[in-house]
């Protein structure tokens, strides 16, 4: 080699050496202290935490074992921990960060000569993710990392992990990069325990569904999505649409967080009069009422599209609402013809009261007034209203409202649950007639809301609710967590349960009629006479997969019970029976597969189901990884999530202590809705 080839190799090999130089780490908190660290007051613990704390929400993201979490004694503790001194020699020092954002309570802190000259704090999530700062220009200087807590509220604590010297900040999560990487893999959409005619998002966390409104022959699906990660946190508006409410249309990011603000739960409407003056020649804009999260309150703002949802632009004179209150949310609007103006019913959910105002304009609101606390006493909050007139016993001249709303925990199953009032609505005020009912009697229904704008041709109210429930809601999916149940035609039905009381007015819940398009084989089982040991009523072989209808009646006689289990291996089974000592239909899950990745997931969960001419019907649809039940009709359903681990699903029937009868038992297989996108 001559010299100057030799020389020239030596230059690179320096310069490789010069802007590639290696991270410099300043602390992974692995150790059992947080020496040489000063730590004061008690938020911080006796050292790192070794990842979730008691009574927090899972926390996820963090590297090794070991964390800064200073949920210690929960939100209302505090503290601070500083660093010993030290040399930026890097551009950039970059670190995990989650928990919560009051940026002045709370956050990390770069100091400098006894200044702060960098700060950051979490996004509301406990999912930690890659944050950096830009220190080119302090090169050379000396200086500490503070990690404050201060905040004694909601979201008042802080999670930081793996601090870093580095010349190369880690990139942001690219969302369209991982989708398209996602969508060349070959299982795309058919992992194991992947709903195969649920709608889910194809990755990462969903949960509420919001925004749905029926627009130029498309039902629009927003929904709460993490575009960042497979736990909560990041709060945007997702966005799917659908011809028939059975195949779904994945689209990109409706409304995203952004400055630190994240897009919470609301409702989209057509403003068909452009009374916002949004709209764009003679085509009706869509106006999107979202709550805004974020530096300590939640506001009311709007966005606007002139393109069927597929681009949003945010309303520049943001917030329309803010009472600057923290828990503010969840706003549902439609258009009252009798009046003539725009309703919305918002929640103040720590008060538990919902608030209803009226606007000529969308922009500017009046509190007309207010309605609760009510119903379920033990609830610790109210959130995601929705509010709409149904006909009772389809005479279209007798109408009624419904009030629905949900609840983060004391639902019947446990956990967070739904309630509803029926009454009358005057355009003003919610009037309740009757005590409250449970929306749905399994562990894994929430947030319903309905479709607004849906054609009077059709005629139907349809809603849909997130499938699953927040106390166990980190269930074991990857790379997508969560998914909706399936859409739902409502009524209202009086039943007279008794001559001496007047009749009680129950919310009818009844699959689609679209879904039936996805039957690929029906049957008839052999079910007329059952008894205990359980009988196997399907072929070996003949169920394929977890995707199948059974429309059953079941007659008890004087057996204790009778119904179904659903087995995907020996000792692995879903149980669907009557019950003569509760006098109701329930699912049982214990059994079901996967049942301890949380304490509280394992359960039998029960609804009202009266006898008519000694028998009740049960319509129980199967999918990979969930079970509705709907009894009688839809007078009650019972919706839960069930992760089993076994690959041959057979159907068993069964009566307990007497021979019991099941005259009438049909099967439906199912075809999934998912197909690859084609590639852009």
């Amino acid at each position: 080699m001559n010299r100057q080839i030799l020389r020239t190799t030596i230059l690179l090999c320096m310069t490789t050496w010069v802007t590639e130089a290696e991270d410099l780490l300043i602390e992974d908190f692995e150790s059992d202290t947080y020496a040489p660290w000063t730590v004061t007051g008690d938020a911080f613990g006796p050292g790192p935490a070794i990842g979730t704390l008691k009574n927090q929400m899972a926390v996820s993201g963090y590297r090794g074992m070991r964390l800064v979490n200073t949920f210690y004694g929960g939100d209302a503790s505090t503290g601070t921990a500083i660093s010993p001194p030290l040399t930026i020699e890097r551009s950039h020092i970059a670190f995990l960060v989650g928990g919560g954002q009051h940026s002045e309570t709370l956050g990390m802190h770069l100091i400098v000569d006894g200044e702060t000259v960098r700060t950051a704090t979490g996004s509301e999530s406990e999912e930690l993710l890659w944050s950096s700062w830009d220190v080119s220009d302090l090169k050379g200087r000396t200086a500490r990392l503070q990690i404050v807590d201060n905040a004694t509220g909601s979201w008042g604590h802080l999670c930081v992990d793996h601090i870093i010297q580095t010349d190369s900040p880690p990139a942001p999560f690219d969302l369209e990069r991982q989708l398209a990487t996602y969508r060349e893999q070959p299982g795309y959409m058919d992992e194991p325990l992947r709903p195969r005619f649920h709608f889910s998002p194809e990755i990462n966390w969903m949960n509420d569904p919001n925004g749905l409104v029926f627009h130029d022959g498309e039902y629009h699906l927003f929904h709460q999505y993490n575009p960042a990660g497979n736990s909560w946190g990041h709060m945007s508006w997702g966005h799917a649409v659908s011809r028939d409410l059975v195949h779904w249309k994945h689209l990109p990011l409706a409304i995203p967080e952004a400055d630190g603000v994240m897009a919470f739960s609301g409702s989209c409407v057509v403003d068909h009069h452009n009374t916002s003056g949004f709209g764009e020649g003679t085509r009706p804009p869509m106006v999107a009422i979202y709550t805004g999260h974020g530096h300590g309150r939640q506001v009311q703002n709007l966005a606007y599209s002139n393109d069927n949802g597929r681009t949003w632009t945010k309303y520049s004179k943001n917030p329309v609402l803010d009472l600057e209150k923290p828990d503010f949310r969840d706003p549902k609007v439609f258009w009252h013809e009798p009046t003539e103006r725009w309703i919305m019913v918002v929640s103040l959910a720590a008060d538990k009261v919902l608030v209803f105002y009226g606007s000529d304009n969308l922009k500017s609101w009046k509190e007309l007034s207010r309605f609760g606390p009510a119903g379920v006493t033990n609830k610790p909050n109210w959130e995601c209203p929705d509010l709409f007139e149904l006909s009772v016993d389809n005479e279209p001249e007798k109408k009624l409202w419904v009030l629905e709303v949900d609840m983060g925990g004391g639902s019947v199953a446990g956990g967070s649950g739904g309630e509803y009032f029926v009454g009358t609505f005057d355009g003003t005020r919610f009037r309740t007639i009757q005590h409250s009912q449970w929306v749905d009697y399994g562990r894994d229904f929430y947030a319903p809301v309905s479709w607004d704008n849906v054609p009077e041709s059709d005629g139907r109210r349809i809603w849909i609710g997130w499938f699953n429930n927040w106390e166990t809601c980190l269930i074991p999916t990857s790379p997508w967590r969560s998914c909706m149940s399936l859409p739902r035609s409502l009524s209202l039905r009086g039943l007279a349960f008794n001559q001496e009381e007047p009749p009680t007015y129950v919310l009818m819940q009844r699959p689609v009629d679209e879904l039936r398009q996805l039957r690929e084989t029906s049957r008839s089982l052999n079910t007329a006479n059952v008894a205990w040991p359980p009988v196997t009523v399907t072929e070996p072989g003949e169920l394929r997969d977890l995707s199948f209808e059974i429309e059953a009646t079941l007659k008890p006689g004087t057996a204790r019970s009778v119904g179904f289990r659903i087995r995907t291996a020996h000792d692995e089974f879903t149980e669907v029976a009557w019950d003569r000592t509760v006098s109701g239909v329930y699912v049982d899950r214990s059994r079901s597969g996967n049942v301890d990745f949380h304490s509280a997931f394992r359960g039998r969960h029960t609804a009202p189901a009266r006898l008519i001419d000694g028998q009740v019907s049960v319509h129980v649809i199967v999918d990979r990884s969930s079970i509705e039940v709907f009894v009688n009709d839809g007078e009650a359903v019972i919706s839960d999530r069930i992760f089993p681990t076994g690959q041959t699903p057979v159907v068993e029937a069964f009566a307990g202590n007497m021979t019991a009868g099941i005259p009438q038992a049909t099967l439906h297989q199912l075809r999934s809705i998912w197909k690859r996108p084609p590639r852009q």
